[in-house]
């Protein structure tokens, strides 16, 4: 039972960092608050989840699709419980599954 419940929290952890802080450093540095909200964001939260010993988010596959996919999922229901409209939020978790692609597809590319 512990495990699903780290893997709530570790899926959680993500999108409300990003909600929390992505924006505020693109507002204050723009591109660069970018470049440097993904260093600092994504990647001690990638290492969080999945590259420590003991990570949070216990993966039973051979992909890594939790993270992407629970940043889609809380920036959905974050734009619905905040008033968004319906097609609005929905906008929102298309961008996030095409960023997500993109970057599949990518990193498919990079590690051949």
């Amino acid at each position: 039972m512990y495990r699903e419940i780290l893997t709530i929290i570790g899926g959680f952890i993500l999108p409300f960092t990003i909600l929390q802080v992505w924006g505020r450093l693109v507002n204050r540095w723009k591109v660069a608050g970018g470049f440097l909200s993904a260093f600092l964001i994504v990647g001690p939260i990638w290492l969080m989840n999945h590259g420590m010993t003991f990570s949070l988010i216990h993966q039973t596959g051979g992909a890594f699709v939790d993270m992407g996919l629970a940043t889609g999922v809380g920036i959905f229901v974050y734009g619905l419980l905040g008033g968004k409209s319906f097609q609005k939020s929905l906008y929102l978790l298309s961008a996030a599954l095409r960023g997500g692609l993109i970057a599949g597809i990518l990193l498919y590319l990079v590690s051949k």
